[in-house]
Formats: C-alpha cells, sequence, structure tokens
C-alpha cells in the first residue's frame, strides 16, 4: 500500500514496486487520480486498487486499509509518501499553516501507520516505510512547522518500532534530500533559494525520486528484516555538515 502514491515520490515508488512484482494498492487525496495510476500499474493481472484517503481523519485510514486487506487479503508493506510543504519565517507563520503540516505530516503519518499496524501487529509480521527528510536533522531558516514535524517522524518511527518488534513487524524512514516535484517546485522556482538549497549538497546535484527506490525496496524485502527504528538518508550527503 502506497499512501500518497499519486504524488511526484509516492507514484515512483508504486511503479517500482510493481515492476518488481508486487500486487499494489495506491490511497491518495485524489482517490480519482489514485486509482487511474492503479489500473496502469495492475493491468496485467487487473489487481491495482485505487481509492480515496485523507490521513489526517482516523476514519480514512482504517478504512483505506480495510479496502486494502479485502482486495488483497493481506497488507505486508505499508509505504507512506503523504506531505505538505511550504515555508514561511517563523514570526510570520500562521497558525493555520503550523496546524496544517502538524496534522498532515506527523499525526497523518502515525494514523495510517496505526492502523496499518492492527493489522500487521495482529498477522506478527510487515514492513512500515514513512517519507521523513532531511529537515528531521538539519536547520533551514523558514522550516518551522515542516521540519518540526519531520522531526517528529523520526522519533515516532523509533517509538513504534520498539513497540511492534515482538511482533515481527519493522518500521523505519526514509529521509531524501530536496527533490523537485510538484511540492517544491515554488520553492525552486526562485533562483537565490534554488542555488541556495543546491549548494548544500556535496554530491552537487538535487535528489529524484528514483533515488529513493533502492532503499525502499531494501526495507520492504528480506534483506532489510534485521533493520528496524532507523531514519536512513538518501540526502547526496546533505546531512553531513
Amino acid at each position: 500500500m502506497v499512501a500518497g502514491g499519486a504524488g511526484g515520490l509516492g507514484g515512483v515508488l508504486a511503479r517500482a514496486f510493481a515492476e518488481r512484482g508486487a500486487r499494489i494498492a495506491l490511497a491518495d487525496i485524489d482517490g480519482t487520480r489514485a486509482r487511474k495510476i492503479a489500473e496502469t500499474l495492475g493491468a496485467a493481472d487487473g489487481t491495482g486498487l485505487g481509492c480515496a484517503l485523507d490521513v489526517r481523519k482516523q476514519t480514512s485510514c482504517a478504512g483505506a486499509v480495510r479496502r486494502v486487506v479485502k482486495r488483497f487479503g493481506r497488507l505486508d508493506v505499508l509505504i507512506n509518501a503523504v506531505g505538505i510543504f511550504s515555508t514561511a519565517a517563523a514570526v510570520d507563520l500562521d497558525r493555520r499553516t503550523w496546524d496544517a503540516t502538524i496534522a498532515t505530516n506527523l499525526s497523518g503519518a502515525f494514523l495510517i501507520a496505526q492502523a496499518a499496524g492492527r493489522i500487521m501487529v495482529k498477522k506478527k509480521s510487515g514492513r512500515i516505510i514513512t517519507i521523513a527528510s532531511v529537515s528531521s536533522r538539519v536547520a533551514n531558516p523558514g522550516y518551522a512547522a515542516y521540519a518540526a514535524a519531520k522531526a517528529g517522524v523520526s522519533q515516532l518511527t523509533r517509538v513504534l518500532a520498539l513497540e511492534w518488534a515482538p511482533f515481527g513487524v519493522t518500521v523505519n524512514a526514509v529521509g531524501p534530500a530536496m527533490t523537485p516535484t510538484p511540492l517544491t517546485r515554488e520553492l525552486l522556482a526562485d533562483g537565490e533559494r534554488h542555488a541556495a538549497a543546491l549548494a548544500r549538497i556535496p554530491l552537487g546535484r538535487f535528489g529524484t525520486p528514483e533515488d529513493l527506490i533502492g532503499v525502499a525496496v531494501l526495507l520492504a524485502s528480506d534483506a532489510g528484516a534485521f533493520i528496524t527504528g532507523q531514519t536512513i538518508f538518501v540526502d547526496g550527503g546533505r546531512t553531513l555538515d
């Protein structure tokens, strides 16, 4: 199950797993787009599932997970790529933006993990992978809400990993560096901010959604069975400073 599967990162990861033989369910706030993408990914055997999901609502998370289990009989892996992004100086950050960022990026990460975790704990196996960010470790001006949420995701990952380890469920996060997607288009359109963000990445380029495929496949596969509670940075060296 890929939450946020109609987005820039989630869509690429969903396709990568489908190409490797996984049966894919896409859930997204844009349910129509999720269903269209799912149809293409499951075209070979008719198993593609797409549905609407609002991670801010506990009932929506539980309902989406139930649909996946009903269709496939099980839920082995959850990838949560849901997120919103905006920047503002802390003194100008309005409460509505703060609340929306925390509700989606942090509370939403908990609610969808909780819904999946209830299924996985019961069957004593499962993998949960959340897209975090280098902002869980490094500080950038204007990132108060986003960084706070992503730092919370990393610590949430540790707590859930500890709680669910006795049940064979691993919980990890992946932290990309700045990656051009529709989510970051506005920021990167600013030439000065574009240059500043690029200058902080030692490998000299921005990330791509495809850069996350390797670690996501690792964490979902038997090769990653002994990895839990970690935020693994795929960041071109961004967190080295």
